[in-house]
């Protein structure tokens, strides 16, 4: 008996974990600013220039999507270490994970410490998490 809960239990945990980060609206069109019902005006090719896993569509609604929203994150977490630490000390935040951001996405561009360079990397951090909540929401 105790060996079919433990069973069970796994199976439940499993499940929950799955359901995490699911991406609710993925990319179904090209991003095009000023198209069809495209919704914003999202520079995709300044996110392109930065890593090719930040490629950027658009949801069913015309909201800016990553097209990968799980590769983009790695892609951020890679290249923006030292923006997200910044905003994480600086406002005493948990570790930042894929869906746990939103402080993130808030405070990225009111840091007021760091270099110059941390300060870009906290404000990149802040309209990469705008687009990417799209995927989710």
């Amino acid at each position: 008996m105790k060996k079919i809960l433990k069973i069970l239990v796994l199976i439940l945990i499993l499940t929950a974990c799955s359901s995490q980060g699911k991406v609710k609206n993925p990319a179904t069109q090209e991003y095009k600013a000023g198209t069809g019902n495209i919704q914003g005006n999202v520079d995709v090719d300044k996110y392109l220039k930065i890593d090719q896993r930040f490629e950027i569509g658009a949801d069913k609604d015309g909201m800016a999507v990553f097209k990968d929203p799980h590769k983009a994150y790695q892609a951020l977490t890679e290249k923006y270490s030292d923006g997200i630490r910044l905003i994480q000390n600086e406002f005493d935040l948990e570790d930042l994970s894929e869906s746990s951001y939103e402080f993130y996405k808030i405070y990225g561009g009111q840091v007021e410490t760091g270099t110059p360079e941390e300060k870009d990397q906290a404000r990149f951090v802040s309209g990469f998490f705008d687009i990417y909540e799209n995927s989710f929401e």
